[in-house]
């Protein structure tokens, strides 16, 4: 099991964080629950297999979970009975060069100061997971003359999201500048930038590639 492809990048980060619980670790599967998300992750390249997998580790409970065979997470979700249920291309900066910096905005990382701007701006995530974002130091804001333009972060399974360009600063380029900033200092902690991008969403598809990431070949599946 290659944990360094696109589709198992957050495998591998939460296992080289060291928050990663190994609950099933075989040389073509591995199943692990991460203790900062809280989120159960598989990559297994049989389904059949998958699905016992689930079965035997509270698959009916319907736990949040990450799955990186798109035929598996689509098995699952219609199995489990899964509500909530995400469809994703995995992104990774893969890139030797760091991204060019730029001196069009100041970056600073959130405060709780920020929490009202941030949780009006973002309803992807609950308010209670903005605050831990937030007292993780996850988020990072993006000034111009002092005045907040928008943010990005880290999710809590390490990747990169959380993207918002305030209304009245949209079109100025200031979401490729808050990425940049973001992948960098992901670099920097000795990680792989990564993120995730819903499949109908080609705006976005579009900006990773401006910003040269590179496009897992296969989905993965979100669910809850």
């Amino acid at each position: 099991m290659d944990l360094t492809t696109i589709e198992n990048l957050n495998i591998d980060r939460v296992i080289r964080r060291g928050t990663a619980q190994i609950i099933e670790r075989a040389e073509d599967v591995i199943l692990l629950k991460d203790t900062e998300s809280k989120a159960l992750m598989l990559a297994c390249d049989d389904v059949a297999k998958g699905i016992e997998i689930l079965e035997r580790n509270n698959g009916e409970e319907k736990p949040l979970i990450m799955i990186s065979n798109a035929e598996l997470g689509r098995k699952a979700a219609e199995k489990f009975g899964y509500e909530g249920v995400m469809e994703c291309y995995q992104m990774a900066y893969l890139l030797k060069e760091l991204p060019t910096a730029d001196d069009v905005l100041e970056y600073r990382i959130a405060t709780m100061e920020n929490f009202p701007l941030i949780s009006q701006e973002y309803k992807l995530v609950s308010e209670d997971e903005l605050k831990e974002l937030i007292e993780r130091e996850n988020i990072i804001m993006g000034y111009e003359n002092g005045e907040a333009v928008g943010f990005i972060g880290e999710h809590m399974e390490g990747s990169i999201g959380l993207l918002q360009v305030l209304e009245k600063h949209r079109r100025k380029g200031y979401g490729i500048s808050l990425e940049k900033e973001m992948i960098r200092r992901t670099i920097a902690k000795g990680y792989v930038p990564f993120g995730q991008v819903v499949v109908d969403n080609t705006a976005s598809l579009e900006l990773q590639k401006k910003l040269g990431l590179t496009k897992s070949e296969g989905t993965i599946f979100w669910m809850w």
